[in-house]
């Protein structure tokens, strides 16, 4: 047995070896517990560095979506500095992971490329009004006009995709870190469950009292530890939720990026890939097939009729009879009312025909929309891989300008490329730059036709044509540059200069001491809309100090009937300052008279075409009269253009129509001209048959 001594001295080793032992444990347990807390401030940091660089990411890729880019670039930054600050804090936990660094600094390179290249004037805010984003990056982008644009979106489309890379890179090794933090978190419980089990156990053997107070105060820190794990456990199930909803989101992002959200296909941007991978497959072989771009004919008169809505509706129907004749994989939509097919295997033009003939017989049939029973047609054209191009651009450049020949030829066609489309495509835009310098360069010039009284054998007026004159062609029709001038809206400061020089032509010849009556400008459809004519020409009336009775305005009754109501009003306006207008080319539009008899018209010109064949073709005859009776009721004066003959001038001045403009009596002449032939007896080129019809601008 013990005696007291030993007893005492055992408690005291106990005690000692308890002490000793607890505070050795205990130091253990402080570091554990130290490092432990250490880690999880790490995991913290980490999670927030992860969740910043995830929005960094995010915003990113709606760089590609957005309809408001400069709005989505001011975010990104934001995102990016906050991803940087963030990064930052958790750079000393970091240790030595130096691929981290290379991939943040890369990451922040490749933003800073995008910045750079959003700040590019084609991605400006003007131009995003002009051409919607959405277009930009896939749905309406014509390569053959944008060459430019489709560079600079390239562009950004290749740094968003090697930044993402990286991003993803990031966002992998983040997770990872915190996953290795949860582990070794896990660890460092384990060890000190153990740790205090050894405790637990030697105090048990040398005091039972110390054992329970000591086991009563382990249980209660393994407690908190157990309730430290579950929360970490959330924590991570919390985590992995997340995970799982920005992987859905970012699904769902990438299949918005690919197809339409109108229609449910392919988008430009799909189909482009697409395309490009097909090339690259058949490069080797050179196995041929074919892309067709197709344009819905008249579609805006759908618009403007039936409302956008009904629009929507219409080219969602015609995606479902695209893809019923086609395929889904095999079709998209480029934006608008512009959708593109690719045939494989097209062997020849047949394979690709069978195709186009299908959907345009589907097509043929009536579209139900609610209680409207619309029918539409399309133009399409085709381009065929590697005759006719060996890169997506040029096929669908090319696809583009065989279908702008069908719409040319009727509409509701198709055609297939030839190398002469591009030739007539590389012509037009030659003409179409130079015409942009011809006005500075002076090239334009006025001719003058006179305009005669055959009852009095008199010179009454003129009507002004204009030429170009281009130094390296010569003179080019008005029929090929006019055309161009309308698409481009030069017309509208074309028709301005022609004004002018009719205003300050008849002050030069008035200041001669010349009475040359009037001179009769015409007026383009865009100028009488966008052209502000109320304010331009009395403004240039009062510049060049000339008489309103000086100076008539002709316009075509389908330019005043495209918008009556608007024409109607400024018409008034330029009538009630002192102009006189006419109707040119009258006869060949749709011009309803009893809108007619409200204009505030003075004279009604008789077209050409009806005085071709006087007076032998009885139909253009009784044409003729009844117009002339028609002028005479509404107490209009009346002109016939085109005379030729003698025989049309005694039949028009019989039926009562004096005043007569044609060959017959004169050719257009020069400026310069005109003055000796004021100061003639009544002259000219009498008897001389045109080879073309002289329109106000041929």
């Amino acid at each position: 047995m013990f005696n007291t001594l030993t007893l005492r001295k055992i408690a005291n080793f106990s005690f000692a070896a308890i002490l000793g032992g607890s505070i050795a444990v205990g130091t253990l347990l402080l570091l554990l517990l130290r490092d432990y807390e250490q880690i999880i401030a790490d995991q913290q940091l980490s999670k927030s560095a992860y969740e910043a660089l995830f929005v960094l990411k995010y915003d990113t890729e709606r760089l590609l979506t957005t309809s408001d880019l400069e709005k989505q670039t001011h975010t990104l930054i934001q995102s990016k500095e906050e991803f940087n600050k963030r990064f930052a804090v958790l750079t000393p936990s970091i240790g030595d992971k130096k691929e981290w660094f290379q991939f943040r600094n890369i990451v922040l390179s490749e933003l800073e490329k995008i910045e750079i290249l959003l700040k590019d004037e084609n991605f400006s805010k003007q131009n995003m009004m002009e051409k919607s984003l959405l277009r930009r990056l896939g749905e309406g982008l014509n390569a053959n006009e944008n060459s430019v644009y489709y560079i600079k979106i390239r562009d950004l489309n290749n740094n968003i995709a090697y930044l993402k890379q990286y991003e993803d890179f990031l966002l992998d090794e983040l997770y990872t870190f915190q996953f290795n933090n949860t582990s070794q978190a896990d660890k460092h419980i384990a060890e000190a469950k153990l740790m205090i089990i050894w405790v637990i156990a030697i105090t048990f053997l040398l005091l039972i009292v110390l054992a329970y107070i000591v086991s009563r105060t382990i249980k209660k820190a393994e407690n908190n530890l157990l309730g430290i794990q579950v929360n970490l456990r959330i924590a991570l199930a919390e985590l992995e939720e997340k995970q799982k909803i920005l992987v859905s989101q970012r699904d769902i992002l990438e299949y918005s990026a690919h197809y339409d959200s109108l229609t449910d296909i392919p988008n430009r941007l799909h189909f482009v890939e697409k395309l490009t991978q097909l090339i690259g497959r058949h490069k080797d072989t050179s196995e041929p097939f074919a892309v067709w771009f197709i344009d819905l004919d008249r579609f805006k008169e759908i618009n403007d009729s039936f409302g956008h809505s009904i629009g929507d509706r219409v080219l969602q129907e015609v995606a479902i009879r695209l893809n019923e004749a086609i395929g889904k994989e095999s079709i998209a939509r480029f934006g608008g009312d512009e959708f593109a097919i690719i045939v494989e295997n097209a062997q020849n033009f047949h394979d690709t025909e069978v195709i186009i003939k299908r959907f345009l017989k589907m097509l043929s049939d009536p579209l139900m929309i609610d209680s409207y029973e619309i029918f539409i047609t399309c133009s399409a054209g085709a381009s065929f891989f590697p005759k006719d191009a060996h890169n997506a651009e040029e096929l669908l450049r090319n696809a583009d300008s065989a279908m702008y020949q069908a719409k040319a030829e009727g509409k509701n066609t198709y055609k297939f490329y030839t190398q002469e489309m591009t030739q007539r495509v590389y012509e037009r835009l030659t003409l179409e730059n130079s015409l942009r310098k011809a006005l500075s360069h002076d090239e334009l010039i006025l001719y003058y036709q006179p305009q005669v009284d055959m009852s009095r054998g008199e010179i009454i007026g003129f009507e002004a044509l204009i030429r170009w004159n281009n130094p390296e062609i010569g003179l080019i029709s008005p029929l090929k540059f006019i055309p161009i001038a309308e698409e481009t809206g030069l017309i509208i400061e074309i028709g301005e200069w022609i004004l002018e020089e009719a205003c300050r032509q008849m002050m030069q010849w008035r200041s001669q001491g010349l009475n040359p009556g009037y001179i009769a400008v015409n007026i383009s459809a865009k100028q009488l809309i966008h052209g502000n004519l109320e304010k331009v020409v009395p403004a240039l009336l009062k510049q060049y100090r000339c008489n309103p009775d000086w100076i008539e305005l002709e316009l075509t009754e389908s330019i005043i009937m495209n918008n009556p109501e608007y024409s109607k009003n400024i018409l008034t306006q330029l009538s009630e300052s002192g102009l006189k207008l006419a109707i040119d080319d009258f006869g060949t539009g749709y011009s309803s008279l009893a809108y007619l008899k409200n204009l505030p018209i003075n004279k009604l010109k008789i077209d050409k075409s009806f005085v071709d064949n006087l007076p032998y073709n009885q139909a253009d005859g009784e044409i003729v009269k009844s117009i002339i009776h028609l002028c005479k009721g509404l107490q209009l004066k009346i002109v016939a253009e085109g005379i030729e003959t003698e025989a049309q001038g005694k039949f028009l001045l019989q039926e009562g129509c004096p005043i007569a403009q044609g060959y017959y009596y004169f050719r257009p002449l020069l400026a310069s001209q005109i003055p000796a032939l004021l100061d003639s007896p009544w002259g000219g080129n009498k008897g001389e048959k045109s080879e073309e019809k002289e329109k106000p601008y041929d």
